[in-house]
């Protein structure tokens, strides 16, 4: 906010209003609270946790408020917090039994925008059923069926079933089982997934339901898989929710991560122009770690992530694309971490996206390490930087 005078005027200059958060869901275990939802589109990045942030409000009755917490609070150093203050997510514990109305608005340079969806998170201190899953979706490249959902309100899954069969309502074919991520700060985002390899040949009607020790939940939605799929990699479609499940490809990044070293797409030889943390024009190689320049050569791209974003488009899903590690000074994009928009909103720019990382220990020229992982719990955006 900022103080002007013109004219015996005062005049105050605020960000603009931030739209509304989308689709908050919950998840419930005993005291303890899940929630996510989907981001407010016209926040400003800022990259100042006092400024853009997300509030959320609880209430004992609809509309009212006892409870705020703001993800401004997140985080105990300044680097920490510009980390995690634009997180579309929360949790906690130790919360009373009882029925809790529940919001979040987007905060923006001052301008608190309008509430989501208020949903009732029921605490009763014990074991609660999981809901339904939802957004339910496949991929099929080959053989290999990527599958993946979103968590229903209700209890916290501890397990999925998928079932799968030849035509809607029919006999079961196919029964596969898998177990929910533990329930940690770096947990996929509310969901699950399951990779099925060499699938046979056919047409399969497939639906997954969730459990825990209370109970099962109902079928998801139903998809149909075709195998094999041979075809060009399309945009999977933009969920009902807004908010396409997490897929698990972390073998595939791995995969075509060996391909890139195979190719010398990744030198351990300081200078050599193949390496991932090339000089910019006009400025000197470095390897000193204390060097400003080493800085703007891991932001940038190279040969190493262009290969990798190109097959993992080609071969999965064009959604994917690069990290504009907005929490790093100077960034155009992160040298070694691939992004997968999951919004339905445009890509460009957006901060709804999963990230993975594909390299430790980048810019230590040779002494780096096979990293292929997954974070959610780093604020960033999708990029094309320029590739496509």
């Amino acid at each position: 906010m900022v103080l002007s005078l013109a004219a015996g005027i005062v005049a105050l200059a605020q960000g603009p209003a931030p739209g509304a958060p989308a689709n908050l869901t919950y998840q419930v275990s005993g005291g303890s609270v899940w929630l996510n939802w989907i981001s407010s589109a016209g926040m400003t990045p800022t990259f100042s946790p006092t400024s853009s942030f997300y509030r959320l409000e609880a209430g004992a009755t609809p509309g009212t408020t006892f409870f705020t917490w703001d993800s401004s609070s997140l985080g105990d150093t300044p680097d920490s917090r510009k980390m995690f203050y634009m997180l579309t997510s929360f949790a906690t514990g130790g919360v009373a039994p009882g029925n809790y109305y529940v919001r979040v608005r987007g905060v923006n340079n001052g301008v608190v925008g309008p509430p989501s969806n208020e949903v009732v998170v029921p605490i009763t201190g014990g074991c609660q059923v999981p809901g339904a899953p939802t957004d339910f979706t496949g991929i099929t490249r080959g053989t290999n069926v990527y599958m993946a959902w979103n968590d229903g309100n209700g209890g916290l899954p501890t397990s999925y079933v998928v079932h799968a069969r030849y035509q809607p309502g029919g006999p079961i074919i196919a029964a596969l089982g898998t177990n929910r991520p533990p329930a940690t700060g770096t947990e996929p985002p509310a969901g699950g997934y399951l990779n099925v390899g060499a699938v046979p040949p056919g047409a399969y009607y497939v639906q997954v339901y969730a459990a825990n020790a209370c109970g099962t939940s109902p079928y998801s939605n139903e998809i149909l898989v075709n195998a094999p799929n041979n075809g060009p990699a399309v945009r999977t479609p933009d969920a009902a929710s807004g908010k396409v499940p997490w897929f698990q490809i972390r073998d595939l990044v791995a995969q075509i991560g060996t391909e890139a070293r195979n190719l010398g797409y990744l030198s351990g030889t300081p200078g050599q122009s193949n390496d991932s943390c090339r000089e910019r024009p006009g400025f000197p190689f470095t390897t000193n770690p204390n060097d400003p320049i080493l800085e703007l050569q891991k932001t940038q791209r190279n040969r190493y992530i262009d290969y990798m974003v190109a097959q993992l488009r080609a071969r999965f899903d064009p959604r994917v694309g690069y990290n504009a590690k907005v929490t790093r000074a100077n960034a155009i994009v992160a040298g070694d971490e691939i992004a997968y928009h999951w919004g339905s909103d445009a890509a460009e720019g957006s901060p709804s996206a999963y990230f993975i990382d594909t390299l430790g220990g980048h810019c230590t020229f040779g002494r780096e390490t096979v990293d292929f992982r997954p974070f959610f719990i780093e604020y960033g955006r999708w990029t094309a930087a320029g590739a496509f």
